[in-house]
């Protein structure tokens, strides 16, 4: 089995990996024999072009990714110790209650072409963008919110927030944080933003113009 060659992926990629682990990803070491597993967990209907990217990215560092549905989930995972090394240094997990919470450590060493990177994996991953442009991003972990925050504080965009209880009769009664970057600051930043939903929705303003 070949080993993943990071130094052949630019600082975007490599941020964009990070971004769409933050959201979709998970680790799969084993409990006896030991493993070490990335899965990207996709929706099968709407996210065939993400993980298309996403392959292509590890085709581009040497390393080959498997795709299989499961129900309605889309399945790209990778067997990669050091991928899961390098995820590490920026993603870690914390005990919360009876689970284990994603954490995101943020440099401000980072180069803004790997930020924007990880962005357009989040946004991929956790984020809806209208046709408008204007992009809202949600979450029930209250970390990863902070560290959004804090990633377009970094790159000068500005964002609304807003915290919600979950209904009554929910099945989960876990708050739910969701910022809103608006279409002027998208329109702004959005040719540095390496993001799956930003170009599919170019292309479909572009064929609308077209017809």
């Amino acid at each position: 089995m070949s080993k993943i060659d990071l130094n052949l992926l630019d600082d975007s990629e490599k941020g964009y990996i990070i971004g769409l682990f933050l959201g979709d990803g998970s680790f799969n070491r084993g409990r006896k024999t030991p493993r070490y597993v990335v899965r990207f967990a996709l929706n099968a209907k709407r996210d065939q072009d993400i993980a298309d990217r996403l392959i292509r990215i590890f085709q581009i560092a040497k390393k080959r990714a498997s795709v299989f549905p499961r129900e309605s989930t889309l399945i790209v995972k990778v067997c990669s110790k050091e991928l899961v090394r390098y995820i590490q240094t920026s993603v870690y997990y914390r005990a919360s209650g009876n689970k284990k919470e994603k954490k995101f450590r943020l440099d401000r060493g980072w180069s803004s072409a790997f930020q924007y990177g990880i962005l357009a994996g989040i946004i991929d991953s956790d984020g809806h963008v209208h046709e408008h442009l204007g992009t809202e991003i949600k979450t029930v972990s209250p970390s990863l919110f902070e560290a959004i925050l804090n990633l377009l504080s970094n790159l000068g965009i500005t964002a609304t927030t807003k915290k919600r209880k979950a209904a009554d009769n929910a099945y989960s009664q876990k708050i739910s944080y969701a910022l809103y970057i608006p279409s002027l600051q998208m329109r702004k930043h959005r040719s540095r933003i390496p993001s799956v939903k930003l170009e599919h929705l170019r292309q479909e303003i572009l064929r609308q113009k077209a017809n």
